[in-house]
């Protein structure tokens, strides 16, 4: 992981540098306030993690288990981390998110299969009711009719998605034998309900308004529904296999996006650039170091250092 975040890193400052350079008469100047907007999103983008360990810690709970919030907090982070910087990273991240509290609550994978399946049916709804509201310009008719049309079918992909997570239990049978022994007392039938969707959308909407807080520092006059749109299209796009996080895919949906909303790529290229900082930098620094610390902490290392 260290080797990829290394060269990310690099081509990272290599591009910032280049797109300064090129284009810094296209930038409104960074004020004390627009400092401050950034601030904020990393907040928020802090904050969307500790929903999602929130929505970690019920799964658990309903499986009979319990979790402290800040070692949900904790698996939250490091799932992040592991998504970020590894290839299809994002399937990997239930194993990484059970491993970090599992001296606390054994056999968590099935609530973190939960916990993810219902944070990307979410995020699957976002992106379609976002592309019904808020329709490209007219210069991208074709891909306009194209997104309307396919917007219901990516809400209802979503909704199966996010109430089909709730017969996990009733799946357990279809999987190898060998499978389904270790994972057939943690999958559990459990229909999200208020508390779940509580935790869900504040977490998907911390992550847009970390977007929209972004653009607007940097005076983009972008609405709600376009944020909503532009968050959803580019985290669906960056969640297909390749790339860690998304790298560079996730990137080119945020420029392509909006500038089917009429901002030109000369004056979204920085704030995106930005906005990775703060959505894909930050959770994978604070994954590392959560990752480490728990590492750390665990029998593994205490044997290690009692053996030297």
């Amino acid at each position: 992981m260290v080797w990829i975040a290394a060269v990310a890193g690099v081509l990272y400052i290599a591009i910032a540098v280049w797109v300064f350079n090129n284009f810094a008469d296209e930038l409104p100047e960074m004020s004390t306030s627009a400092l401050g907007l950034v601030a904020l999103a990393a907040i928020a983008q802090i904050g969307a993690k500790w929903f999602y360990g929130l929505l970690f810690r019920e799964s658990v709970q309903k499986t009979g288990g319990d979790l402290k919030r800040f070692s949900a907090f904790k698996g939250a982070l490091v799932g992040a981390g592991v998504a970020r910087l590894i290839p299809a990273g994002g399937a990997i991240t239930p194993v990484a998110m059970s491993w970090t509290v599992r001296d606390e609550a054994a056999g968590t994978t099935g609530p973190a299969i939960r916990t993810v399946l219902l944070n990307y049916s979410g995020l699957l709804i976002l992106a379609g009711a976002g592309l019904l509201i808020a329709r490209p310009e007219d210069g991208f008719k074709i891909a306009s009719v194209s997104l309307f049309v396919a917007a219901p079918f990516v809400i209802g992909a979503g909704l199966v998605v996010m109430f089909g997570s709730g017969k996990l239990g009733s799946l357990v049978r279809f999987m190898p034998q060998f499978i389904r022994k270790r994972v057939e007392s943690q999958m559990i039938d459990h229909l999200p309900g208020l508390q779940s969707q509580l935790y869900i959308w504040a977490r998907l909407g911390m992550e847009a308004l970390a977007l929209g807080l972004v653009l607007i520092a940097f005076g983009i006059d972008v609405n709600g529904f376009q944020v909503l749109a532009v968050f959803g299209v580019s985290q669906l796009a960056g969640g297909l296999p390749g790339m860690p996080g998304g790298m560079g895919v996730i990137e080119g949906a945020l420029v392509l996006t909006l500038a089917a909303y009429g901002f030109p790529a000369a004056t979204t290229l920085a704030p995106v650039l930005i906005f990775r900082v703060v959505s894909y930098w930050l959770p994978a620094a604070l994954g590392f170091l959560a990752g480490g610390m728990t590492f750390l902490k665990s029998d593994e290392a205490k044997a290690a250092r009692d053996a030297e």
